[in-house]
């Protein structure tokens, strides 16, 4: 992956309205997760998902069993939060979240409320002029500080994987001229 400035202040997650209004199959989840979520494949050599990967999460009970091998909306949105979190949390803490976000809201307004905060912590991680940090503790209510830091998790790492494979480019050119 190698995203400048720019291409992380352009990142857009998809939200629950640009989700396909149809079922799918899992390998059209997999097609159109790992398109929408292409700047979040930290390491482009392993895949972002897989049907291992989803037949695993149905398995530990994060995602729930498709219904005549087909994926819905649902299905989309915790692939997605799961795709993205899975570097820095185990699995079992993805569950937890996504469970305590469903007590909360309901599934359309929680997964775009993650995906606004995901989005404004990685514009504010890479130009904290334009877009100001916000507190954690500032949110409105606690149900959005656990959405709010789990966002400034993904926005710093995201931002660190940048970085590191800007130094490893940076390397390589190096070690080409020598």
């Amino acid at each position: 992956m190698n995203l400048k400035k720019s291409e992380l202040l352009k990142i857009h997650l998809p939200r629950w309205e640009e989700f396909p209004a149809f079922e799918l199959y899992v390998d059209q989840v997999i097609a159109f997760i790992c398109e929408k979520l292409e700047p979040f494949n930290f390491n482009s050599e392993e895949p972002l998902l897989t049907q291992s990967m989803i037949n695993n999460y149905v398995k530990n009970g994060v995602l729930n069993p498709p219904v005549k091998k087909k994926y819905n909306k649902t299905h989309l949105a915790k692939l997605v939060v799961i795709c993205i979190c899975k570097r820095m949390l185990p699995l079992s803490y993805i569950s937890d979240a996504i469970t305590v976000m469903s007590r909360v809201f309901d599934i359309e307004e929680g997964y775009n409320l993650i995906c606004d905060e995901i989005e404004y912590e990685i514009k504010s991680t890479v130009a904290p002029t334009d877009f100001p940090p916000r507190a954690i503790d500032d949110t409105p209510a606690r149900k959005v500080a656990l959405m709010r830091s789990l966002a400034s998790a993904v926005a710093k790492i995201l931002f660190f994987d940048t970085l590191i494979e800007q130094r490893r480019r940076l390397s390589n050119v190096v070690k080409n001229i020598k």
